[in-house]
């Protein structure tokens, strides 16, 4: 396997540290919002990376953080509080606001399918364990305290801008310290904050306070993973400051820290930047609210590299509906065949060469459209096969049922529910004659919403319903 690594801005042969084992640490929520879809896309991307290590035979100990303890909470508490709608006291109104979107993530993920961590640690539980990491730092003379805070000296990092490939001389024209701070250099960064009146607050050695957002993600994956791990992720808008800072605490530490750096692209929306005050903002349950299948949105994530920007659109969308109907059509018409086969199906030569190129396509840093480009030529290959015939011989059985076990499996691998959407596709005429019954009354009361939602769910199946001047009549799609 060959994976893009970010710290050394090439294609690197993984070799993991402990053969067939994988340690791998992902940058997730800061519990503050509902969670969107950029957040789904980030989730997602690691979690099929997580399934193909697995796929490959990698035992895989994966450790996605949660910071609930951060100044965005903090002042959404504080709105919260103003608003009346929250405890009265800022320190519990934090912790409700972390729980209260927490939850709602947790939720989100299991909507989407997304598997929980193996390791899911929480700033707030962490925090006598980063003391002693900055306790560390300034023994090694990596970090110094200032007046309650406690900053590291970007000077000690003999090697920063590394994985952001920038030039610390070149970063310190225009830097400037902001009001009240006391840190030496205008590019240090705080380990420490003092602790603000009413503001959630820890004792340490240097006052009551709260920790810095970088020096979380140094503690939990040292302490979880070791000191070296092989991979750490996280969206590409990470990459400076915060994973630059992590690998200049971890290192100051005596770390080696992660081996393969990975970053993905972010989200846009119809071309433009998510962001609520443009009315573009697309929460996961909303999106699950419209669609109600999450293999829409990871359709349209595999269809663009990890590394690389998308852009969602509505079109697109409808676009990823007709390719998951591909799916599901032929899935839905080997399963309709009626001559017994065997439990399980033959695996040909033809097909065997599809299965390689999906993983060969995979083992190219995660190549997920060559991969879903190999599926879809063995959906073309299996409608060959049944091109115009009722009737099949115990051959051609067996290896249609070797594509479909083949198709879902590797679906799997991308977290795509086929093989139970296509059960669900195979419907009887009596199904179908219920349904269009149910939409021929929603059609009556002026229920439009419902009626089309009755087609789309029948399209989704493969069928296709007309309306006639002699009433409703079906058809399968082919």
């Amino acid at each position: 396997m060959k994976i893009y690594n970010s710290l050394t801005r090439r294609k690197d042969d993984f070799l993991p540290l402990e053969g067939g084992k994988v340690g791998m640490y992902v940058c997730g929520p800061t519990v503050y919002d509902e969670p969107h879809i950029g957040h789904a896309r980030s989730a997602y991307i690691f979690d099929v990376i997580r399934r193909y290590f697995e796929y490959r035979g990698y035992k895989v100990r994966f450790v996605r953080n949660v910071t609930d303890v951060d100044d965005k909470i903090i002042d959404k508490a504080k709105k919260a509080m103003h608003a009346k709608t929250h405890a009265p006291d800022l320190i519990e109104a934090a912790k409700e606001i972390s729980k209260k979107y927490l939850d709602s993530y947790h939720s989100d993920m299991k909507l989407l399918g997304i598997r929980e961590p193996d390791a899911e640690p929480r700033a707030t539980e962490y925090i006598n364990k980063m003391i002693k990491f900055i306790e560390l730092l300034i023994e090694k003379g990596a970090a110094y305290a200032a007046g309650g805070d406690v900053y590291f000296d970007i000077k000690k990092a003999k090697y920063y801008g590394k994985l952001s490939n920038q030039n610390l001389e070149k970063m310190e024209v225009g830097a400037r310290i902001a009001p009240g701070e006391k840190k030496k250099d205008p590019l240090d960064f705080a380990l420490w904050k003092a602790a603000k009146e009413g503001e959630p607050s820890w004792p340490s050695p240097w006052g009551a306070g709260r920790p810095g957002w970088h020096i979380e993600c140094s503690v939990m994956s040292s302490d979880i993973l070791g000191s070296e791990f092989d991979i750490h992720g996280g969206g590409i808008d990470l990459i400076f400051p915060h994973h630059e800072n992590e690998i200049a605490q971890s290192e100051g530490a005596g770390n080696k820290f992660a081996r393969h750096w990975i970053h993905n692209g972010l989200l846009t929306i119809n071309g433009e930047k998510m962001a609520k005050s443009l009315g573009n903002f697309i929460s996961i349950k909303k999106f699950m609210d419209e669609y109600k299948d999450p293999d829409y949105l990871k359709l349209l994530f595999l269809n663009t590299h990890y590394k690389h920007p998308v852009d969602y659109t509505k079109e697109k969308i409808e676009e990823m509906k007709s390719q998951k109907e591909r799916f599901l059509i032929l899935l839905g018409k080997i399963g309709r065949i009626r001559k017994p086969g065997p439990k399980s199906g033959v695996i040909d030569a033809k097909t065997t060469e599809f299965k390689k190129r999906f993983e060969d396509a995979m083992d190219d840093d995660f190549n997920s459209p060559m991969a879903l480009a190999a599926l879809f030529d063995l959906v073309t290959y299996a409608n060959k096969i049944m091109q115009g015939k009722d009737s099949f011989t115990d051959s051609e059985i067996n290896i249609l049922s070797g594509i479909k076990d083949i198709i879902t499996g590797l679906g799997e691998v991308f977290g795509l529910k086929l093989a139970k959407s296509a059960r669900e596709s195979v419907l009887s005429e009596n199904d179908i004659a219920k349904f269009i019954d149910e939409r021929n009354k929603a059609r009556a009361s002026k229920n439009f919403k419902r009626s089309d939602e009755i087609r789309m769910e029948l399209l989704g199946k493969g069928i296709i319903l007309e309306d006639t001047k002699d009433g409703t009549v079906w058809r399968k799609k082919i």
